[in-house]
């Protein structure tokens, strides 16, 4: 059995609590996964899903682009931000939360993938590590909720 850094407990420790404790948690966003995903869906979720797609995840992805240069871990990061809005953009399929949830895990799984092998051999005290640390924590809780949106959709 491997052998997990502490990081990485408290990381899936609360990847499991946010996932099979909603209702104790009150981490509920309020939308099925065939709910359609657009401007109206997103305003009128709670204030916490908000805060964390504007607040936190957008800004950390965002902080890719500074690191674009001489990391293969952000180069796979933004573009699989990127990469993940062109489909619901151009409109070819509908854009439901469960789809959006399908779109992540295929676009973000890659760089979480590197961010995971990386991460020990980075200091967290440096700009960088940080944003590897930051990056690590925003893809893993989003591909977790994203994940049950997505088989929510396709299988149950």
């Amino acid at each position: 059995m491997p052998r997990y850094s502490g990081f990485m407990r408290v990381l899936l420790a609360t990847i499991a609590l946010l996932l099979l404790l909603p209702r104790l948690t009150g981490v509920d966003s309020g939308l099925t996964p065939d709910t359609a995903w657009d401007h109206t869906s997103v305003w009128s979720t709670p204030i916490w899903l908000r805060v964390w797609l504007l607040g936190v995840l957008f800004p950390v992805f965002l902080a890719s682009l500074c690191f674009v240069r001489r990391s293969r871990e952000a180069r796979f990061a933004a573009g699989g931000f990127v990469l993940s809005h062109l489909p619901m953009a151009s409109g070819l399929f509908e854009t439901t939360v469960g789809n959006v949830g399908l779109i992540h895990l295929v676009c973000w799984t890659p760089a979480l993938f590197l961010l995971v092998r990386r991460r020990p051999g980075v200091d967290p005290a440096t700009p960088f590590g940080f944003w590897v640390h930051a990056m690590l924590v925003v893809i893993a809780i989003s591909l977790a909720f994203d994940a049950r949106d997505a088989l929510g959709f396709y299988v149950f």
